[in-house]
């Protein structure tokens, strides 16, 4: 999940909902497990947060070989 809009005038709540995510500052993007604890806070701040899927780590084993 990555933070898109800024935390001015937004509520407590809401502030400690996107703390408690793990997201400090605009634009940081952190990485949680999907359960339905986080798909509850997602929901108290849907307008605040979007949803980022994580890109496949490509193994670079064999670049080293020309592969």
């Amino acid at each position: 999940m990555q933070l898109v809009r800024g935390l001015a005038g937004t509520t407590r709540y809401q502030r400690e909902v996107v703390k408690g995510l793990g997201l400090r500052r605009l634009g940081a993007t952190a990485s949680r497990p999907d359960n339905p604890m986080i798909r509850g806070m997602l929901r108290r701040v849907p307008h605040l947060v979007r949803i980022v899927e994580e890109t496949e780590v490509q193994e670079t084993a064999g670049s080293a070989d020309g592969e």
